[in-house]
């Protein structure tokens, strides 16, 4: 029985020691000589595969002289038959890694960046961590797509990620936004964009954030004649999270209709 083509987006492997490995879809190598990171008892490790890696049959090749297990993870690619505008990835991780962005296979600057690498590390003195790695403005496309890169670097593990697309309330015709709430925490660089282009850019003030860590919620104005189909908001900057965003046209679309009392 033939396979269904898949998007490969993982290979999850549990070993010992400092294999090194190739990675080939359809006898096509898209990962060649990967040193991976040293386990000095055996662990499972997920590695992330390139966006290049669709297709029907993968295969692993490796030096290892121990007994390596080995799963590659995928869905079939009819699930990215539809076009979307992401939004971000949450991503949750240990230990520091290093990212590159992707959508249908063309590398884009996370979180506005000049760079193509975006370094992260476990905040807090937690022992794993999750974040968001915002996409470029008016990023439409069909597969999304993140790679931990630089391994031998950055060791830190993957442990989930899932790609989060623009919610609806954010893209419901040309409205005219007046405020803006945003509950954070900790140093955070704001952008605000209508239709792609940019109309905030304002560092949090961190004089609002409580001691204990939590979140606070921050209020202020768009400027005037702040008019768009699409609102989005980026974290271009800091070490602080967004945890909502919302305006007073978004929230018109989350408030429970008032009912009338006979």
């Amino acid at each position: 029985m033939i396979k269904e083509r898949q998007v490969f987006q993982n290979l999850i492997l549990e070993y010992v020691g400092t294999p090194v490995i190739t990675v080939t879809i359809d006898g096509v190598a898209v990962m060649s000589n990967i040193t991976l990171p040293t386990h000095s008892v055996r662990q499972t490790r997920i590695v992330l595969l390139p966006a290049t890696a669709i297709g029907f049959v993968p295969q692993l090749q490796t030096d290892a002289t121990t007994d390596i297990s080995f799963q590659f993870q995928g869905v079939p690619d009819r699930q990215y038959d539809t076009q979307n505008l992401y939004q971000h990835f949450e991503l949750t991780f240990k230990g520091s890694v290093r990212l590159n962005l992707f959508l249908d296979q063309l590398q884009l600057k996370p979180n506005l960046l000049h760079l193509n690498n975006l370094d992260l590390s476990v905040r807090f003195n937690k022992t794993q961590d999750t974040r968001k790695i915002y996409y470029p403005p008016l990023s439409y496309g069909y597969i999304p797509h993140i790679f931990q890169t630089d391994l031998s670097i950055k060791t830190g593990q993957i442990i989930s990620f899932k790609p989060i697309s623009l919610p609806a309330r954010f893209n419901k015709g040309l409205r005219r936004h007046s405020e803006y709430q945003v509950t954070y925490r900790g140093d955070v660089q704001l952008a605000i964009f209508l239709d792609g282009r940019k109309v905030v850019d304002r560092n949090l003030p961190e004089q609002e954030i409580p001691q204990d860590g939590g979140f606070v919620t921050f209020k202020d104005y768009f400027p005037s004649d702040s008019n768009g189909n699409v609102l989005q908001y980026l974290q271009t900057q800091g070490d602080g999270e967004i945890a909502l965003f919302e305006t007073d046209q978004t929230l018109l679309d989350v408030e429970q209709p008032q009912q009338s009392m006979n």
